[in-house]
Order: structure tokens, then C-alpha cells, then sequence
């Protein structure tokens, strides 16, 4: 027997929407949606705080403090972490000394998995059968080695750092704690200062949680608070976007590059709604192209213009409001 599988009217509905975006796309020559989302950060697509990167940097090579970059969901957290871990290994600390970097992006990590991730990311070796406790020395003397006898200084950084178990917290203590007093007495002042940074990261409820949790670190970490993007920034991160989509990024410039089919005006409105949130601004330009697809489907018209911008920031208004 013959069982006829008929399309359902929701099938339907989505292939026809999905035709609708693809069209739009085409039109402006993308390859894909310019605003859909990327499990891993691309470099490519990075705007830049000039100042703000500035600001982690130094503190980094004074050596004074840790850095936890406080921030909401998808205010750009992430990226500067990355953009000073891609500058510090070209740098030196105010002694001389280079930098040794290592990167957790993972979260939700356990005792062990925290220690065998920072050992993973800083390239120290460990056995797998060994303990948490055996991990972390293995790596504070590695990292107390490197500094000794290559002059070497170790950044670490914690993405989302409280999203981790309360005991992986100790480990970090540990690091952060370095040298420690027996070291200190075993290399006869050759330790006078710390060796591992630091480079933490979270929301404000975070680090309130690392102040209740963790305040031997939090009293000798800076809170260092995202800036949103303005609109000059805002302007280059749909330009990118756009630019990534079509094939062109290796060609972006970021004095010269083009928004269409955005308007000036329509970016303006979107990253006011957005409050200058990296993430919240791309849903938003994502919208607008879901409503300036349909008016291309009818008018062959792909603009998305200030009209589109304030239809779609009042229609997310409430979403936007519940995620913050």
C-alpha cells in the first residue's frame, strides 16, 4: 500500500519564508544572512574599542591587578577578551618580560575540568589519571619555570568565569595567589611579583558572585565595564556583517565601506533600541531583513530604511527588556 505524504500548510510557510530571505540575500549578493549567528567568534568580523583595549593592555603589563570585563549578554565580552589575547604576545611587561597566554572559553566546568582546561590552554602537559590538585601545581610550576627561566609572564583568561562550579574557583585562587611564600623562599627573591594575570569576564551578577564567592581575588581584580557601541561602531558592524556575507571581507576597510541596504538613519535607530549591545543589535538588523525581504518580494525594493528600523525596534521592545 501507497502512503501519500502531502506538504503541510507549516512546510509551506517556511519554505516559502526561507525563498523570501534567500531572495533579499541574492539580491544584495550574500551568500547566507548577514546576521546570523556564529558559534565561534571570527576575527574578521571584530569592531574594535580602541581605548577601552587600550586600558586592558596596560593593566596587563603593570602587573598591579586581575581584570574581570563586567558586561551584559552579548556586549562584546568575548571579543575583546580575544582582540588583547591576539596583542599581548607581541608585548612586554614594564621588567622586560613576555607573555605566555592561555584561553578557557568553556563553561559549566568542574574542579578537574577547569584544571585540565587551563593546563590544555597554557600547552602544560599533566596525566590524565592525576588529580585536580596535581594538575593546577603542575601548572603553577610551569608557569613559575617560564618565568624564571625564559622571562615569561603568564595571562590567563576566564571566559564567563562564575557560570564554572564554586570549586574551580579555588584553583584560580591558587594562580592567582603565585608565587606562593614557599616558592618565594626557594628562588632567594627571584619571585617579587606575581606571575599570572588574570583576565576574567561576566556580567554584573557575576562578579557580585566572585565578590561573595572569591573575595581574596575580587579585592585584587579591576571591573572593568564594556563600553556599547556608538553609532561609528554600530555602522561598522552591520558594514562587516554585510561585507563577511557577500565574500568581501578580507577587503573591508573600516574608512570607507558600504551599509546597503541599510540607511545611516535606520542603523542609528536599531543600535539606540539595541543600547549599543553587539548581540541585540544583530537580532534586530535580522528582523529588519525578514520585513525587507517581504517588501522586495513585493516592491523589489531591498532597502531597509528608518520606517523598517522603528516598525522592528517596537515590535522587539519587550523581548529586548526580558533578555536584559
Amino acid at each position: 500500500m501507497t502512503i501519500a505524504v502531502h506538504e503541510s500548510a507549516l512546510i509551506r510557510h517556511f519554505n516559502t519564508r526561507k525563498e523570501t530571505l534567500q531572495a533579499w540575500e541574492e539580491h544584495i549578493g550574500a551568500r547566507f544572512s548577514p546576521f546570523r549567528g556564529f558559534k565561534m567568534p571570527e576575527s574578521r568580523l571584530y569592531v574594535e574599542h580602541p581605548t577601552f583595549l587600550d586600558s586592558i593592555v596596560d593593566l596587563v603589563l603593570t602587573n598591579e591587578r586581575h581584570i574581570f570585563l563586567r558586561g551584559p549578554v552579548g556586549s562584546g565580552k568575548s571579543t575583546l577578551m580575544l582582540l588583547a589575547l591576539r596583542d599581548l604576545p607581541t608585548l612586554a611587561d614594564r621588567r622586560g618580560n613576555k607573555f605566555v597566554t592561555g584561553y578557557v572559553g568553556m563553561t559549566g566546568l568542574y574542579e578537574k575540568q577547569m584544571s585540565a582546561a587551563i593546563a590544555d590552554s597554557l600547552k602544560i602537559k599533566y596525566r590524565r589519571s592525576w588529580e585536580s590538585s596535581q594538575i593546577i601545581e603542575a601548572v603553577a610550576d610551569e608557569c613559575v619555570r617560564r618565568y624564571i627561566e625564559e622571562q615569561c609572564r603568564t595571562a590567563l583568561f576566564i571566559e564567563d568565569v562564575a557560570d564554572n562550579q564554586e570549586a574551580s574557583f579555588h584553583k584560580l585562587r591558587y594562580l592567582a595567589d603565585l608565587p606562593s611564600e614557599e616558592m618565594r623562599d626557594s628562588f632567594e627573591g627571584a619571585l617579587d611579583e606575581p606571575v599570572v594575570t588574570l583576565i576574567m569576564s561576566g556580567t554584573r551578577e557575576y562578579w557580585n558572585a566572585m565578590m561573595a564567592f572569591l573575595p581574596q581575588i575580587a579585592d585584587r581584580t579591576e571591573p572593568l565595564d564594556v563600553p556599547p557601541l556608538n553609532l561609528d561602531q554600530a555602522l561598522e558592524f552591520i558594514g562587516r556583517r554585510i561585507a563577511y556575507a557577500q565574500g568581501k571581507i578580507d577587503l573591508f576597510n573600516p574608512d570607507e565601506f558600504s551599509i546597503y541596504p541599510f540607511t545611516e538613519e535606520a542603523i542609528k535607530i536599531l543600535n539606540d533600541a539595541a543600547g549599543g549591545n553587539p548581540r541585540d543589535l544583530r537580532m534586530l538588523a535580522r528582523g529588519c531583513q525578514q520585513v525587507a525581504a517581504e517588501g522586495f518580494k513585493q516592491a523589489r525594493n531591498p532597502k531597509v530604511d528608518a520606517k523598517i528600523a522603528e516598525l522592528v525596534s517596537g515590535a522587539y521592545e519587550s523581548i529586548l527588556k526580558e533578555v536584559r
